[in-house]
Order: C-alpha cells, then sequence, then structure tokens
C-alpha cells in the first residue's frame, strides 16, 4: 500500500458510492459532508464514514473480515492485489461478495460465533475462517465499482509478477439492502455445504 492516507482516500471513495466527498467541513462539527445520498465522513484517527441509522464504519483496514450491519443495510468490503488492473478490480469483488454470503450464513445460522466488532460490525469471535458456515446463496446486492491504484515495490507478492514490475491494488464494497435479504431470506434461499 502508498500509505495509510491513500487507504483512507480510497475507501472513503469507496463507500460514498464512488462519488467524490466534498472537501470542507462544517464549522466545528468535525463532519465533512458527503454527496446527496450518500454518508458523512467524521474527521479522526481513524476519520470514520457515517451511512445514518447507526452504520458508522472506521476507514482503515478494520473494514476487511467484518460485516457490517445498518438499521436498512449489511455491508463487506474486498481488496486484491494483481499485475493487472482488471483482475485486481474483479478478485476485489469476489473478495467483497464472498465475505457478505459467509458472515450473512453465519450471522443467520450460527450467530453465536459471531462477536460485535466497533459499534456495527460483527466478527467471527475466534478468528478462525474454520467457524464460518459454509455454503452459496443469490443475494440481491450490488457491488461498488472498484478503486484502483498502481503499488510500488510489491509486484513480486502479486501474480508471480516479476520485482519492479507494476502491481495494482483494488478496493471494493459490496452492499445489500435487508428490505430485499433479511436473515429470514437467507435462512430460507441457503444452500449449506457446512453448518
Amino acid at each position: 500500500m502508498h500509505d495509510r492516507r491513500g487507504l483512507i482516500l480510497s475507501l472513503a471513495v469507496l463507500a460514498a458510492g464512488g462519488g467524490a466527498l466534498a472537501r470542507s467541513p462544517e464549522p466545528d462539527s468535525g463532519i465533512v459532508k458527503g454527496r446527496k445520498g450518500g454518508p458523512n465522513m467524521i474527521k479522526g484517527d481513524p476519520p470514520k464514514l457515517d451511512f445514518g441509522g447507526g452504520l458508522i464504519i472506521p476507514m482503515n483496514a478494520s473494514i476487511f473480515r467484518t460485516l457490517w450491519e445498518g438499521e436498512d443495510r449489511w455491508i463487506t468490503y474486498g481488496r486484491a492485489l494483481s499485475q493487472q488492473k482488471v483482475r485486481a478490480m474483479g478478485q476485489a469483488e469476489t473478495a467483497a461478495i464472498g465475505s457478505m454470503k459467509l458472515m450473512l450464513l453465519t450471522q443467520a445460522f450460527a450467530p453465536e460465533r459471531l462477536e460485535r466488532f466497533e459499534t456495527c460490525g460483527w466478527r467471527l469471535k475466534s478468528g478462525d475462517t474454520k467457524d464460518l458456515v459454509l455454503g452459496d446463496i443469490d443475494l440481491p446486492g450490488r457491488p461498488v465499482m472498484p478503486t484502483t491504484d498502481e503499488v510500488s515495490g510489491q509486484g513480486a507478492a502479486a501474480d508471480g509478477a516479476s520485482v519492479g514490475d507494476p502491481t495494482y491494488r483494488a478496493l471494493t464494497g459490496y452492499m445489500v439492502m435487508k428490505k430485499d435479504a433479511p436473515l429470514d431470506y437467507v435462512r430460507k434461499h441457503a444452500q449449506l455445504t457446512q453448518g
């Protein structure tokens, strides 16, 4: 990763649905207004995005491996590195969708394996992926267009690239509205392979 600031900016753009956030804060509020219908950014360390309905997501690496829950939606994030920009974007989207499916299946069938993280996130208590409920489900969600940037010095870590080859980092989010997929929907439509 380039640096922490680059990660935060990428995540903020992602969480805003790909739209740019306004840069001027309201006087003394600590809030940077998002575009109409998007989240507001709350300054701090780390900055946080407030989607409303109790969904406040910190903009740092903690967003990954977490199912974020608000009153009206679920959100997961995915990331990937690849020597090919399009491949990185596809892998990040696959990671975000896969995280959503596995975390919702676990929330629906084995919620005792999860614990609260921050104020609105869910993570595995054990931190061990063997505790996820495995299976598949068609979800009426939508991915956010991935953001990408070129990362230097990490070429050998992606797709067997040689040191010095360009490598691309992609980040994306996946959102499912609760009205379209409440936990009862997940229980009814899931195809479990392991409980």
